[in-house]
């Protein structure tokens, strides 16, 4: 049985860091995330990501530990939770990773999370998204 687990986290982004960057980056979050069975969001606004990813504990932690954590075109990763889940906030949101770069998309991910409240992840996800303002 699988154990599932979620990770979400905010961190800097370099200051090098271009807008073909943050496209490519997206690119291969989604492709990589979603060929690996790993669900969730990832959305980056004013220099700043902020990922939440969900799947078995085994593939997150290596994903966290191994490449996230390693790459340099982000700092100041900070840790909002990292823990055993029952089930997954965004397993009936979509059934793929996504990465948010509209405001339409993000206020989707609010209503939805209003809409599923499973628990105080959802509600504490709900406040972390205000502060990102999305350009269309």
């Amino acid at each position: 049985m699988k154990r599932l687990y979620t990770i979400c986290y905010v961190s800097k982004a370099s200051v090098d860091i271009t807008k073909d960057d943050v496209k490519e980056i997206f690119k291969i979050t989604e492709s990589s995330n979603n060929a690996t069975d790993i669900s969730g969001i990832l959305l980056y606004s004013f220099g700043n990501f902020f990922q939440v990813l969900e799947g078995e504990k085994k593939d997150l932690v290596h994903l966290y530990e191994e490449k996230i954590k390693k790459d340099t075109r982000h700092s100041n990763i900070y840790e909002v939770f990292s823990r055993e889940i029952e089930s997954p906030i965004f397993s009936n949101y979509l059934t793929q990773f996504q990465t948010i770069t509209t405001s339409i998309q993000l206020n989707e991910i609010r209503n939805y999370l209003k809409a599923n409240r499973t628990n105080a992840m959802s509600d504490k996800l709900s406040r972390l998204l205000k502060p990102f303002m999305i350009f269309d």
